[in-house]
């Protein structure tokens, strides 16, 4: 688990045992970039996060109390299609 503060909000941001500590940090570092489009995620929202290298995070913003993001996978980008 890590805490952000953004603005005037903290976010805790959590994962799942697919993730592993780099790819974590990595999703943080992405999360940390969006921040104001991610402020902006409504509660029991899901998006994937993509950069230009070759990772994509698929992330949930959790319905409780507190900014909760939980990253759910991470997603090489080699298998990421745009249609």
């Amino acid at each position: 688990m890590q805490k952000l503060h953004l603005f005037k909000d903290d976010i805790y941001i959590t994962s799942s045992r697919r993730i592993d500590d780099i790819g974590f940090t990595r999703a943080c570092k992405m999360i940390k970039k969006a921040q104001s489009e991610i402020l902006s995620m409504e509660k029991s929202s899901v998006i994937i996060l993509q950069d230009h290298e070759k990772y994509s995070f698929v992330i949930e913003r959790m319905n409780t109390d507190t900014f909760t993001i939980h990253v759910q996978y991470e997603i090489n980008g080699i298998n990421v299609y745009q249609i």
